[in-house]
């Protein structure tokens, strides 16, 4: 079971006051206290999350949701690695799977699962 970020479990909305410039989260606990250092640090973490960046309505620039504060640079970098190798685990797993099988299994198999992404992507088109 994967640890849910603090962002995941919010529910996002409009309120102007949950949506902050990088000046407006600068020096706040945790952020670094220059506005340009928390651009840096905002802007890291929306690659991340990108739900918790926004375009500015009626200026240059962007806000940032409330909860990137609350979130560590650190801990999200570890979150998206620890992912990342669980994701490389299960397809080694497959992939060890596919080598030990027959071919005629083999055929099989991939005849089943292209049929099943054919059919995936023409539903996706209709």
């Amino acid at each position: 079971m994967t640890e849910q970020t603090p962002f995941s479990t919010l529910s996002i909305n409009d309120d102007a006051d949950q949506w902050l410039t990088a000046e407006g989260f600068a020096g706040r606990e945790g952020m670094p206290s220059t506005a340009r250092g928390a651009r840096l640090r905002l802007e890291k973490l929306a690659e991340m999350h990108p739900e918790l960046k926004r375009k500015r309505t009626g200026h240059k620039g962007f806000v940032y949701h409330i909860s990137a504060a609350e979130m560590s640079l650190k801990t999200e970098r570890s979150k998206k690695q620890d992912e990342r190798a669980d994701g490389d685990e299960q397809l080694n797993l497959w992939i060890q799977l596919f080598k030990t099988m027959k071919p005629s299994s083999r055929e099989k198999m991939l005849k089943i699962v292209m049929e099943q992404v054919a059919s995936e992507l023409s539903s996706n088109t209709k």
